[in-house]
């Protein structure tokens, strides 16, 4: 059986588009991707509502409704990945094959209006899925996507920020897809149904051919009116501030008060003070291993070469604020009632005893996580240098013993890694830093906040520190310098949270704080003509800077209450770019206090 050159021609037409009609190759694209995202959109919709629930921590939650909204969400994304490869190969098609023209191309306004709406249909078909996928691949954890598509991409490092930006863009062009697609909905039904011409008929099965219009509208207005939609969509989500923080993010209030943060001091001299180290922790959650750690941890250790009569070599004692962990995509389910129940339960504590054991070492004592206490046994390796010590090690837990999630494994496994790696030096007994000026009323802080504000990408960016002392002496009568008095105040920069940058802000381009944990703001009180100021210098990443914070004061009684605001260019110490492409030089510290007289 032989097909002549006439049958082969025909087939052809039927696959091809020319300009009155469209093949079916431009028909099957059309509907399949139609298909796609109809599913698409209901999904995300429905998983993004089931998941707002579960991470709220005032919302008890099974293991059974976090399986199905993962369940939801790998559909949605797995069908939103295919939907953009379709999508390529029918931009690619398309581009190969004459364009039918429009049937009212001599309606100047409706018929830029219907190619707006195609650029832009197009434009979301490629950017949605593509900064969904870009999302998925920055983070780590929850819904994965199936076979034959991977979890990660090329050049996407594992990064909140990254992750946060493109889920926000996600969210944008999502909604300006939806929009688009009923407006198209909308003008097909439109012809269909009012003007009554062949434009939806067009795209149906079968061969349906029109006479375009004799005028046809340009591609380059409509472009031009879709880039400046989208631009107007992106630049408003900015000003809104949706790229500055996260809608999902929970700030929670870290454990270690002010007054509660340990001294690293021993009574025989052998006191260590750890200079940088990070604590991780590991689950593994619907079968993927989701890595985190905690930003505010502090270490008190008591360590000898040379054991006691008993054979103990020291001690060791470390307090974690809950709320500093970052746990991928679950940390702020990882917050809640069912898991670590941080608004309840803030800290958790080791204790332990060090003892020699063959080459190593290991920490025998209690882990206490919701007032639970466990023991635990740790290995670690330690390597001492003169004054310097090194040490690394770990231990697996079972999280069902603290009562830290469901009791099944369905969702997330049972046992829970948990590693640290540290760096310390040999201080003996460590003394507090005592304030300038020792004459004068004592005060001491009752209550305070300490605030941080940064424009990144034109959108501030705020947060806090949660771990800070101050020393407040103070007088209502100068002394025969001028001076009312003195503040020292040290503040733990593992303790900052800043939205979705807390971890970029620790690096080493930022606050590095693994190298300098401590910032010490070190000044006198001086009258200024309204109110008062504290001048002295700030020390930032082994920086001091001069400079002088206004405040406000109240006294009554033997109460106190401040506020002031210093600003500071954050190059003089060292902290970020050299330019501001991204990040303004600027930076303002808040900070609000009550204090009593002793």
């Amino acid at each position: 059986m032989s097909i002549s050159s006439q049958q082969f021609e025909s087939a052809t037409m039927q696959l091809n588009n020319s300009t009155d009609r469209y093949g079916a190759v431009s028909k099957t694209f059309h509907w399949l991707t139609a298909l796609l995202i109809l599913a698409a959109i209901p999904l995300g919709i429905i998983a993004n509502d089931i998941a707002a629930a579960i991470k709220n921590p005032d919302i008890a939650t099974t293991s059974a409704e976090i399986a199905r909204t993962a369940f939801l969400f790998s559909i949605h994304k797995t069908i939103g990945v295919a939907s953009f490869v379709v999508a390529l190969a029918r931009i690619i098609w398309a581009l190969s094959q004459p364009k039918p023209g429009l049937l009212n191309g001599d309606k100047r306004v409706e018929s830029l209006a219907a190619e707006t709406v195609h650029w832009l249909l197009y434009g979301s078909l490629v950017m949605v899925p593509l900064t969904g996928w870009i999302h998925h691949a920055a983070t780590t954890g929850f819904a994965p996507i199936w076979w034959p598509f991977g979890q990660n991409l090329p050049f996407v490092p594992k990064d909140e920020m990254v992750a946060e930006i493109f889920s926000t863009l996600h969210f944008l062009l999502s909604w300006l897809l939806i929009i688009s697609l009923l407006l198209h909905i909308g003008g097909a039904l439109k012809h269909h149904l009012i003007e009554k011409d062949a434009t939806l008929q067009r795209m149906l099965p079968g061969i349906t051919a029109a006479k375009p219009s004799a005028k046809q509208p340009g591609h380059g207005g409509a472009f031009v009116s879709a880039l400046v939609i989208w631009t107007l969509l992106l630049g408003g989500g900015g000003a809104m501030g949706m790229f500055a923080h996260h809608k999902d993010a929970q700030v929670f209030e870290t454990a270690l008060k002010p007054e509660a943060a340990p001294d690293a001091q021993s009574e025989t001299g052998n006191a260590w003070t750890v200079t940088e180290g990070t604590l991780s922790i590991g689950v593994t959650h619907l079968g993927n291993l989701i890595e985190g750690s905690f930003a505010d941890w502090a270490a008190d250790i008591d360590f000898n070469e040379t054991p006691d009569s008993e054979g103990v070599h020291g001690s060791v004692s470390v307090d974690v604020a809950i709320g500093s962990l970052t746990l991928g995509s679950v940390t702020s389910q990882a917050m809640g009632k069912d898991y670590f129940n941080v608004a309840e339960h803030p800290a958790a504590r080791f204790e332990a005893e060090i003892i020699k054991e063959g080459e190593g070492y290991v920490a025998q004592g209690d882990l206490t996580i919701k007032d639970v206490a466990v023991p635990i046994t740790m290995p670690f390796e330690l390597t001492i240098n003169g004054e310097t010590a090194t040490a690394s090690g770990g231990f697996d837990v079972d999280r069902r013993g603290f009562g830290i999630g469901p009791t099944d494994e369905g969702s997330v496994k049972a046992p829970v890694s948990i590693a640290f790696a540290l760096t310390a030096e040999k201080t003996g007994q460590v003394a507090k830093p005592q304030a300038q000026v020792s004459d004068g009323p004592v005060w001491v802080v009752d209550d305070g906040a300490l605030e941080i504000e940064v424009l990144q990408l034109g959108s501030p960016v705020k947060g806090g520190f949660g771990n800070w002392t101050s020393e407040i002496v103070f007088a209502e009568e100068p002394n025969e310098n001028g001076s009312y008095g003195s503040i020292l105040t040290e503040i733990d920069i593992a303790s900052l949270t800043l939205g979705t940058v807390t971890s970029q802000a620790m690096g080493q381009d930022y606050f590095h704080s693994s190298a300098f944990p401590k910032a010490i703001f070190d000044a006198q009180i001086m009258k200024a003509e309204a109110g008062y100021e504290a001048v002295g210098t700030l020390t930032l990443k082994g920086a001091s800077v001069p400079v002088t914070l206004p405040f406000d004061l109240l006294i009554e009684g033997n109460t106190a209450q401040a506020s002031g605001t210093l600003n500071v260019d954050r190059r003089d110490f060292g902290i970020g770019p050299a330019d501001e492409g991204s990040v303004a030089a600027a930076v303002s510290i808040n900070f609000t206090l009550t204090a009593t007289q002793k």
